[in-house]
């Protein structure tokens, strides 16, 4: 391994979120972090301290990521007049799936989480997730207020609903699951995440005649 400059930091890094992604954080270790990325345990710990280090680099760089591809969709949906909301809501959805998809390990790390992951690490979501969560829901609820509808709840409905579906797909009629790599399921999806969010927050559709966007 090359470990000049940011080079090995970022291969640790790298590695680290696949793991924790696949195993989760008390499954496991800076030991296996290190042998995967094919780096000494010494190396490793010349760019982190610990396990627990490494897991909150990875939590803040994957809200980065996410707080980078969706805050200016946020900043649309707070600007956007009547007659925009519509279309704004449509490209906030898309932009929260097209990122979960291209990015399955930052539902992962999550869905971890919710499962009690880390639980030692008591003050992850007030310091990393609450920040961004709260601007997503502010944006929702510039949209939830004349329809009546609860800002915190949907917005959750649709992180649920997306992270359900990028990481588990849905069974078909012959048991089998079908997900994002399924374009004709990823198509009713997306359709279905429009169709759900736009109806309860009262606004037109106005995607109907659109070519459904690639992710």
């Amino acid at each position: 391994m090359d470990s000049a400059g940011g080079d090995g930091r970022e291969l640790i890094l790298r590695t680290a979120t696949r793991l924790f992604a696949a195993l989760g954080y008390d499954n496991s270790s800076a030991a296996q972090v290190a042998e995967a990325a094919g780096v000494s345990q010494e190396e490793l710990g010349a760019y982190f301290t610990g396990k627990r280090e490494l897991y909150l680099t990875v939590m803040e760089q994957a809200r980065n990521l996410l707080a980078e591809a969706i805050t200016p969709r946020v900043d649309a949906l707070m600007a956007a007049p009547p007659e925009r909301r519509s279309r704004a809501l449509h490209d906030f959805i898309d932009g929260y799936l097209d990122f979960c998809i291209a990015h399955p390990e930052m539902p992962a790390l999550w869905m971890h989480r919710w499962l009690s992951d880390a639980s030692d690490i008591v003050d992850l979501e007030a310091e990393n997730a609450q920040p961004l969560t709260q601007y997503i829901v502010e944006g929702v609820d510039t949209l939830a207020e004349s329809a009546g509808a609860d800002p915190v709840h949907t917005t959750y409905t649709m992180v649920w609903c997306i992270h359900g579906f990028v990481l588990s797909g849905v069974l078909n009629g012959s048991g089998y699951r079908r997900g994002v790599e399924d374009q004709d399921q990823l198509r009713r999806f997306r359709d279905h995440m429009h169709l759900l969010l736009g109806r309860a927050l009262e606004l037109p559709d106005s995607r109907a005649g659109e070519p459904t966007p690639s992710p």
